[in-house]
């Protein structure tokens, strides 16, 4: 059972040895070491300075998709963030969220409140910190295209403001990539326009039942597992190609749907994930000649 450590001067309890798995998408990691969930930017701020002070490694996890936590679990301070900064604000030509907001909520109320352009974000399970880290998309459009700037928060205890063509933003990357310790805190984007209501949501729902048929109904995955790869077939089609639909290790096993996903069908490991990825890499390469690139973060190994 994971238990409670108080702090002087902490409005909130820092949890030891708090269960990851059920905060991912996958259901699968060890537990952090420590894990405190802040309420706004100064707490965040406050947890980052007692990260440093202690020694402790940080780590930020949102809704918990596109990433697998190690079985061992995360070591330090681990900032739960899947129900923190969860303000977002429709003025007349923007949006401004923070970081903590779901894509999938952010996408309806923006389709209730009239607003076009934020549609294809309705199945994404992830956060807007996530998304503009990874510049998140689907359907063809990607958050590249609405994003006008964001604010994070540095290691060193300060808030940048950054205009969106400063992120280097690409086709699954950003300059945030490189940069893991910085937290987006908040974030603003362009509305594309307005239309009634019922039109809006329409087009959302249209995109949502055509997502369903293409992905798998089993919503333990971490969402795609590689970037499809410049000037090639999609990843999916690539893995299906190798042979591997329906591939398994232990309860890790590839979508027959769209082999682009991995499931977990009981009670799969981070170490049955990763060999799954290995060998689909290894077959990949082997039938096509082209490495497949994760998508998938790694944790704790891709902030070390």
């Amino acid at each position: 059972m994971p238990s409670e450590i108080n702090l002087k001067n902490l409005r909130w309890p820092i949890l030891e040895n708090y269960p990851l798995a059920p905060l991912t998408t996958w259901r699968i990691g060890g537990p952090a070491r420590f894990l405190a969930v802040p309420h706004d930017l100064e707490d965040v701020f406050r947890l980052m300075r007692l990260a440093q002070d202690r020694g402790w490694p940080l780590f930020y996890l949102g809704r918990g998709s596109n990433v697998l936590i190690d079985d061992a679990g995360l070591p330090g301070l681990t900032l739960h963030l899947g129900r923190s900064l969860q303000k977002f604000d429709f003025q007349e030509e923007v949006v401004r969220a923070g970081a903590g907001v779901s894509l999938p909520c952010l996408a309806r109320a923006a389709a209730n409140a009239g607003v076009l352009g934020f549609e294809f974000l309705a199945g994404i399970p992830g956060t807007v910190g996530a998304a503009v880290r990874l510049n998140a998309g689907a359907d063809g459009r990607d958050l590249a295209g609405v994003l006008r700037r964001v604010w994070v928060a540095t290691p060193q205890l300060q808030i940048l403001e950054l205009q969106a063509q400063e992120l280097q933003l690409g086709y699954r990357s950003s300059l945030l990539l490189r940069l893991p310790h910085w937290l987006v805190a908040e974030a603003e984007f362009s509305l594309a326009g307005r239309a009634d209501r019922e039109t809006v949501l329409s087009h959302l729902r249209r995109l949502l039942a055509a997502r369903r048929l293409r992905q798998p109904k089993n919503p333990r995955t971490c969402g795609s597992v590689f970037k499809n790869p410049p000037d090639a077939p999609a990843a999916g089609y690539l893995i299906d190609q190798a042979g591997f639909k329906g591939r398994r290790c232990g309860d890790a096993v590839v979508s027959e749907k769209h082999a682009n996903f991995i499931l977990n069908q009981g009670r799969a490991t981070a170490a049955d994930i990763k060999a799954l990825i290995a060998a689909i890499q290894e077959a990949v390469w082997r039938a096509h000649h082209i490495a497949l690139e994760r998508e998938v973060v790694f944790l704790p190994e891709d902030l070390q």
